[in-house]
C-alpha cells in the first residue's frame, strides 16, 4: 500500500512540475506579445478591460450552471465559472487538444456522468453558436456597409460564415434528436471509411452524439432554462463585443460603438472561413484586417492583444490558478498519507 501511495505521490509531483514547465513555456513564447501590449497599456483601460474580461467569465459561469444544473442541481454559479477557466487552462497547455476532455473532466468531478457531461459542453457549444450567428445577423442588417466597406464581398462571406456555422449546429441536432439520422449516419461512415482509426472516430463521434441526445431531451424540458441560456450567451457576448471601443475611444473619442461592435462580431463569424496566410490565427488575421483601415495597423494589433487578454489570457490564468492549488492540495494530502503510512 505505502510503494502504491509513494508512486501516486512520485506522479503527482512529476506531472506538477512538468505542468509548471509548460505554463513558462507558453507564457514566454505563445502568450509574451500579450504581456508585452499589458505593460504599455495605462491603468484605466487595464482595469477596465480585466473588469470586462471577468463579467464576461461571470455570465459564462451563469451559462454553464443553468445547462449542468439540470443534470445535478447543486451545480453552482462559481462551478461553472472554472469550468470555462479550466477548459481555457486545458486548451492553451495542451495547443487546442484537451480542452473538451478537460471540460467533461471537470464536470464529472462535479457530480455529473460522463455522457451528462458530454452533452453540456456540446450543448454549451451549440447555444454559443447561436448567439454568434444571430448577432452576426442582426450587425449584417445594421452595418452591411461597413464589411463592404472593408472587404470584398464582405456581406456573402459573413453570410457563408453563418451558413457553415449553422451547418455544424443543424447537423449536431439532428443526429442528437433523430435516431434513424444517427444510424443512417454510422452506416455510411462504415462504408466509406475502412482504416480503423477512421471508424474510431466515428465510434466517438457517435457516443458524443448518443450524450448530447441525453442532455438536449433534458434541457429543453426546462423552457425557462433554455431561454436564460440563450440571454446569457448574448450578453456575454455584448460584453466580449464592447472590448474594442472600450480600448480604442480613448486614442479615437469620434470613433463609432456600432461599427466597432460589428466589426468585431463580423471577425468572429469570418475567423473561421477565411484562409490565413503566413501561419497566422484566422481570427487575428480578420480582426488586424477589419480594424486597421479604422483606428490604422498598430492601434488594430494593440487593441487585438488586449481583447485577447481578456477573452483569453485571463481566463486561462484563472484556471491556472485554480489548476496549480488543487494540485498541491492533492499533493499536500498525499504526502499526509505518505508519513500516516510510515508511522504506521
Amino acid at each position: 500500500m505505502k510503494l502504491s501511495i509513494n508512486r501516486k505521490l512520485i506522479l503527482n509531483i512529476l506531472l506538477f512540475t512538468v505542468m509548471i514547465g509548460i505554463i513558462i513555456f507558453v507564457i514566454r513564447d505563445s502568450l509574451g506579445d500579450i504581456f508585452t501590449e499589458l505593460g504599455r497599456t495605462s491603468l484605466p483601460v487595464l482595469l477596465g478591460v480585466t473588469a470586462l474580461g471577468l463579467v464576461s467569465q461571470v455570465i459564462e459561469g451563469y451559462t454553464i450552471k443553468n445547462i449542468a444544473g439540470e443534470f445535478n442541481p447543486q451545480f453552482t454559479v462559481r462551478d461553472g465559472f472554472f469550468a470555462s477557466a479550466y477548459a481555457t487552462f486545458y486548451r492553451v497547455i495542451t495547443f487546442g487538444t484537451g480542452s473538451i476532455v478537460s471540460e467533461v473532466i471537470y464536470y464529472h468531478k462535479k457530480e455529473l456522468t460522463y455522457s451528462e457531461a458530454t452533452g453540456t459542453s456540446a450543448l454549451r457549444m451549440i447555444t454559443y453558436k447561436i448567439a454568434l450567428m444571430v448577432w452576426a445577423l442582426v450587425f449584417l442588417v445594421i452595418k452591411s456597409s461597413a464589411i463592404q466597406a472593408h472587404i470584398a464581398n464582405g456581406i456573402f462571406l459573413v453570410l457563408a460564415g453563418v451558413l457553415v456555422t449553422l451547418l455544424i449546429i443543424s447537423s449536431l441536432l439532428v443526429l442528437s434528436l433523430n435516431i434513424n439520422a444517427q444510424v443512417l449516419f454510422v452506416i455510411i461512415c462504415n462504408r466509406l471509411f475502412k482504416r480503423q482509426k477512421l471508424r474510431d472516430i466515428v465510434d466517438q463521434l457517435n457516443n458524443q452524439v448518443y450524450s448530447l441526445r441525453g442532455a438536449i431531451k433534458t434541457f429543453i424540458r426546462d423552457r425557462n432554462a433554455v431561454i436564460r441560456v440563450f440571454c446569457s450567451n448574448m450578453a456575454k457576448l455584448v460584453v466580449w463585443y464592447s472590448l474594442p471601443f472600450f480600448i480604442l475611444v480613448k486614442d479615437y473619442p469620434d470613433i463609432d460603438i456600432w461599427l466597432t461592435v460589428a466589426l468585431i462580431s463580423f471577425t468572429v463569424i469570418l475567423g473561421g472561413v477565411l484562409p490565413a496566410p503566413g501561419g497566422i490565427g484566422g481570427f487575428e488575421f480578420v480582426y488586424v484586417l477589419l480594424f486597421r483601415n479604422v483606428v490604422g495597423k498598430v492601434d488594430a494589433v494593440s487593441s487585438l492583444l488586449l481583447y485577447r487578454y481578456a477573452t483569453y489570457l485571463l481566463p486561462f490564468l484563472i484556471g491556472m490558478i485554480y489548476v496549480l492549488f488543487n494540485k498541491q492540495r492533492q499533493i499536500n494530502h498525499e504526502i499526509k498519507e505518505a508519513k500516516k503510512e510510515v508511522n504506521d
